[in-house]
């Protein structure tokens, strides 16, 4: 009787170490254990890489756009200037990993945990970070326009020189962030906590935005927001510039 001819999941199991630029298109990879593998400049568009598991796996410069990666585990992967546009990052967990460089443009990361993820020039335009945890996150000079933060984990990141507009940041946790130089025109800062956080030299923050966070007296504001504190938590403007 033939042996049974082993799955796609079965071969890549036991060859993950030679995967570099390989054309994997639309497979079906759903709980495939591919930890370290070396997908270096793979192309896993529309994959369904649904609770696969890719901790340390070297994916840099690899095209995931459009592939679908819920509850997949990602920790401590190497993912620089990889393209996930469009993927569906739900449930994620992405802790440590590299995405330094990466599209994650109009990706769906609701819930996933990117806690400690460098994040540098990162492209993040109109992306679902709806209570995702982005703690420590070294993101500094990336593109967030538009992206959604609602009721994120954001404490202690670092936004400074971040492309934020129009971004909503309501109920999102920001204590201690760093958003020297960011751009905040348009946000929604709708109750997040910047209690402690580095607004120093931020563009584009008014007065209105403000009104609607959470402060405290170690919030760094711009200069060009002058307010008085009448209690630990409470202030008023000085004045009506914005």
């Amino acid at each position: 009787m033939a042996e049974n001819t082993p799955s796609l999941k079965e071969k890549l199991e036991g060859s993950k170490k030679y995967l570099l630029n390989a054309d994997l298109k639309g497979a079906n990879l759903e709980g495939a254990n591919l930890e370290g593998a070396e997908l270096i400049g793979a192309d896993l568009r529309g994959a369904n890489l649904k609770k696969i598991y890719l901790s340390l796996a070297k994916i840099s410069k690899a095209n995931l756009s459009g592939a679908d990666l819920t509850e997949a585990n990602l920790s401590g992967a190497d993912l620089n200037k990889s393209n996930l546009g469009g993927a569906n990052l739900q449930n994620a967990y992405i802790r440590r990993a590299d995405l330094r460089g990466a599209n994650f443009s109009e990706t769906n990361l609701t819930k996933a945990n990117l806690r400690e993820c460098a994040l540098y020039k990162v492209w993040m335009k109109n992306a679902d970070c709806t209570g995702a945890n982005l703690q420590n996150i070294k993101a500094s000079r990336s593109q967030m326009q538009d992206t959604v933060f609602k009721g994120a984990k954001l404490e202690g990141a670092d936004l400074s020189g971040a492309r934020l507009e129009r971004a909503n940041f309501e109920d999102a946790g920001l204590q201690t962030a760093n958003l020297n130089h960011a751009n905040l025109k348009g946000a929604n800062l709708k109750r997040a906590d910047l209690r402690g956080a580095n607004l120093h030299h931020v563009v584009g923050l008014t007065r209105e935005q403000i009104e609607l966070a959470l402060m405290d007296k170690k919030t760094l504001l711009p200069s060009y927001l002058k307010i008085k504190w009448t209690s630990e938590t409470v202030f008023e403007f000085l004045d009506d510039k914005n």
